[in-house]
């Protein structure tokens, strides 16, 4: 067995060895690397994560001995839509498989709080700490980001961080959570890591002044990159015939 705090130093990709994550290597090292800075920033922090499925993303926490208390929502949907246009389907997505998986990763898992319902029903208060990171990976839909940023911002500490998964697809649901930061005039900072890791600073919460951040920040082209690449595949299907044709003669109209 490896020695975490060697691990995720190095952000070693062996802390989500055990349960299959939907991420990318670069993901999942963006994401160690936030969970470095915040474990130097709160050494006994907690961690909210909204949409778990098989437990992937909390690998790393659980075995974390610096984070008190994981409070994990997923409202456990046979499918749920998705932004790109279809439903996207989990299989034997269920709590009780979660658990059993994590108690793979770590035979204590008792800092880990389940909740299964939808940020619109529960009630922040069911949130018995004040987090200092949350992660939003649930339905990709603008519409589910903003409740859950909204549910975040609710049951945050003063200073914290809200990071967004598939940011690529949820892009005007995340525009739509600055806007509200903005109106309200709370302090903030955001920026993208490789692949596609949106990082929400709140507060005084300066994640991006560690190390393992600050590197992976000079390489965000990465991120820029990638999401276009990701979704080339509506300009391509905006292109091909007879949609491009009908393009060109709309414009000549207008014209």
């Amino acid at each position: 067995m490896f020695e975490f705090d060697n691990a995720i130093t190095e952000l070693d990709l062996r802390l989500f060895q055990t349960i299959e994550s939907q991420s990318t290597d670069l993901d999942k090292q963006s994401l160690l690397a936030c969970e470095l800075a915040v474990r130097e920033i709160a050494p006994n922090y907690n961690y909210l994560e909204i949409g778990s499925h098989l437990g992937g993303s909390i690998q790393p926490h659980l075995l974390d001995p610096r984070c008190r208390q994981i409070y994990s929502i997923d409202k456990r949907p046979p499918s749920q839509p998705d932004a790109r246009g279809f439903d996207f389907v989990y299989e034997n997505n269920s709590t009780r498989r979660m658990m059993e998986l994590l108690s793979k990763v770590a035979e204590n898992t008792e800092k880990i709080t389940t909740i299964d319902g939808d940020t619109k029903t529960i009630s922040p208060d069911s949130i018995r700490d004040r987090i200092q990171l949350c992660f939003v990976d649930g339905e990709h839909t603008d519409e589910a980001v903003v409740t859950d940023f909204n549910f975040c911002l609710r049951v945050l500490d003063e200073g914290g961080a809200i990071v967004f998964h598939d940011a690529q697809i949820t892009y005007n649901g995340i525009a739509a959570c600055i806007r509200t930061l903005e109106e309200k005039n709370i302090e903030f900072r955001a920026y993208v890591l490789p692949h596609i890791v949106f990082v929400v600073e709140i507060g005084d919460f300066p994640l991006h002044k560690n190390k393992a951040i600050a590197e992976r920040l000079r390489d965000n082209y990465v991120s820029y990159l990638f999401s276009l690449q990701d979704n080339d595949i509506y300009r391509r299907f905006a292109t091909r015939f007879p949609f491009g044709l009908l393009r060109r003669i709309v414009s000549k109209i207008r014209k």
